[in-house]
């Protein structure tokens, strides 16, 4: 049964522009339907908090970001009920990946099945020494995770990992350019505030319109894809932001950036 706070959401001290959402639902952070819908608002209350400039996603305690799906409430669902629970899980990949802010995964343990997607979900991923990853999907009888997992590993690393249910260390996905960092464990979540505050330095405009660039145009040809960037590049050009980088740069000082809404809702 979930307790009334599955989903934490703090502001860790020395970040207030960092929104830490940790998922704590022992022992090893399985999601169920109520759990994914309360990640699901915390995600989408970015929308309304202009403060928050980055947003840090990782698991409580020491053994499991998260480690999959809830089985007892899974083996208890008919095909009307999976259905609701599937569009809800889809919504929560939808809102890592498309969030107006990065998202910086602090894999904390292993991230199994749903807990894999979340990982591919992210801008990138610090990640401990001691975190596994996988899907095992076809231990369970069930689907799901290979087009999620195609995006960010080679496609016969994909068909082995769904095929036999085997797990990756933090190393493997490494060397694939996966994780950007593996540190001990004690440490990810402070390695992840540090990557952190290297954004909130950045123009919080340039960065939110930076990220809508990259997954408009991760589909696209070259030459779409550069056709969209210049036209943003002419949209943050007028942005406040921009103005002040200039001036900061000229005058050899930090740029200190304000709040203000940039054209085209920037």
């Amino acid at each position: 049964m979930d307790s009334p706070s599955s989903i934490q959401l703090s502001r860790p001290e020395g970040h207030p522009h960092v929104l830490l959402i940790t998922i704590d639902r022992p022992p090893v952070n399985a999601m169920s339907l109520q759990a994914h819908r309360e990640l699901l608002a915390a995600l989408r209350s970015v929308d309304s908090d202009e403060g928050i400039r980055c947003i840090v996603l990782t698991g409580a305690g020491n053994r499991a970001f998260v480690a999959g799906g809830d089985v007892g409430e899974l083996g208890a669902m008919d095909p009307a009920s999976a259905l609701v629970r599937t569009r809800v899980i889809r919504q929560v990949f939808d809102a890592i990946r498309r969030n107006p802010v990065p998202v910086i995964g602090a894999i904390n343990g292993h991230a199994l099945g749903s807990g894999l997607v979340m990982v591919s979900q992210c801008d990138f991923v610090i990640a401990a020494d001691t975190a596994s990853f996988g899907l095992p999907e076809i231990n369970a009888g069930v689907m799901g995770g290979t087009k999620h997992l195609a995006r960010i590993v080679p496609e016969k690393v994909m068909r082995w990992m769904a095929l036999t249910g085997n797990r990756v260390d933090a190393n493997y996905l490494h060397r694939l350019g996966v994780v950007q960092q593996v540190v001990p464990q004690e440490q990810v979540l402070a390695a992840a505030l540090v990557a952190a505050a290297e954004i909130c330095a950045r123009s919080p405009a340039s960065v939110r319109l930076m990220k809508e660039v990259i997954n408009l145009t991760e589909s696209m040809n070259l030459d779409d894809g550069y056709h969209v960037e210049t036209y943003a590049t002419a949209i943050i050009k007028t942005h406040p932001d921009s103005m002040e980088a200039a001036r900061a740069f000229k005058e050899k000082r930090q740029p200190v950036f304000g709040k203000k809404d940039g054209p085209a809702g920037v």
